[in-house]
């Protein structure tokens, strides 16, 4: 991105306006940072078997990407609640330019892999379900967050040789941190940025949309089809059990009536139809309980990766308006930059909120983490503990 136009911006915000940007900076920082913290808490002082769960493991590898990102946007916080001007100057040298887009860059990779392996995982398991032991899915596991980290990394690397600061037009001695606009640097940039929106943005929103689409076909339609056919199942099961109940009355009354000579003969107990039926039910119950936290589980992750691309779409939107028009791009007009950034910032602090919308487990342990931490803060925890996985 060329950042040469940009620098040429030099006005300054009301006084106002920046001291809300700034609340509401410093508002979701803070959410960010206490949220992402509760679900590593939540997860990690469990017992073994939600400790294991594949999906429970991913968020808690999507919520340490998310700290990532929040920590090292602290420092563009502190620098924009600084200068008073527009655009915010990088107060902090060329080294900790690199350092701290590297960073912020390597977060984004990693929550959006992440992300993507979630809808993979959610995938197999309702779709084509199969056995695997937990050797295995350890083993399984660990290699996909390391290659998940690697590649991160690997494709965040550029950003520490191509960023560079531009100094600011009207503003001698003030210098934005940005990639290189010089001309032996374009080509580099531009296939860049073509891969980077191609493998982190465009190919991970049509696979997931497309595994969710799948997935929701399966939940919504296809086990409401199968639900109704166990039902209707379960219905003439219970007339059978009701004519036999008639019956066996029947035949029982007869034998009443009959004195019994064979004193060597016993009695053996049978189950009532009844309770078979109460039976019947608990288990109906379950299963309705089951399949409503899975379908919520669903839910909450696609809201999760919808989130994501909304918040991450401005900077792809821009990208492509620049190939269209060589001269200029979204980020000049000073609104349409502040709210790329608060929708980068959001993303991150608003999963949390989703995970204890949608989730029994997490709900019930960010109330027990919270009262523990602020005994004053009367949160009422549930006291059973059987939770669904995610």
């Amino acid at each position: 991105m060329n950042l040469t136009e940009l620098a040429k911006l030099n006005d300054e915000p009301s006084q106002g306006f920046r001291v809300c940007l700034i609340l509401i900076f410093i508002t979701i920082l803070i959410i960010g940072f206490i949220g992402n913290t509760l679900v590593l808490l939540s997860v990690s002082t469990n017992h073994i078997k939600i400790r294991r769960s594949s999906t429970n493991l991913l968020l808690v590898n999507m919520s340490c990407a998310d700290l990532v990102i929040l920590t090292f946007n602290i420092l563009d916080v502190v620098q924009f609640s600084y200068d008073r001007f527009w655009p915010t100057a990088w107060y902090l040298g060329l080294y900790l330019c690199k350092i701290v887009r590297f960073f912020q860059v390597l977060g984004c990779y990693v929550s959006v892999q992440t992300l993507l392996v979630i809808s993979i995982e959610r995938y197999i398991a309702i779709v084509h379900p199969v056995k695997i032991s937990s050797v295995n899915r350890r083993k399984r596991l660990s290699l996909t967050f390391a290659l998940i980290w690697l590649i991160g990394v690997l494709m965040a690397l550029p950003n520490l040789f191509l960023l560079t600061l531009h100094e600011l037009y009207n503003r001698p001695g003030y210098f934005i941190c940005g990639l290189s606009d010089r001309p032996k640097h374009s080509t580099w940039i531009l296939l860049y940025k073509y891969v980077e929106s191609i493998l982190f943005f465009f190919i991970p929103i049509f696979v997931q949309a497309t595994l969710y689409i799948i997935i929701c076909r399966n939940i919504f339609i296809v086990d409401r089809a199968v639900q109704a056919n166990c039902r209707s199942e379960q219905l003439q099961q219970s007339s059978i059990s009701e004519s036999h109940r008639q019956y066996s009355g029947t035949k029982m009354s007869s034998l009443m009536q009959t004195p019994l000579h064979d004193h060597h003969m016993s009695l053996i107990p049978m189950s009532s139809p009844r309770s078979q039926t109460h039976l019947m039910t608990i288990s109906n119950s379950s299963q309705k309980n089951s399949d409503t936290a899975r379908k919520n589980a669903i839910i909450m992750l696609l809201l999760v990766a919808i989130l994501y691309f909304i918040a991450f779409s401005p900077g792809q939107i821009n990208f492509v308006y620049a190939q269209i028009n060589q001269l200029h791009h979204l980020y000049e007009n000073r609104l349409y930059s502040i709210i790329s950034i608060l929708l980068a910032l959001s993303s991150t602090a608003f999963n949390p909120i989703l995970f204890y919308i949608f989730s029994k487990f997490f709900r019930h342990k960010f109330n027990i983490i919270l009262r523990s931490l602020c005994p004053i803060c009367r949160i009422h925890a549930r006291r059973h503990n059987n939770f669904p996985m995610i």
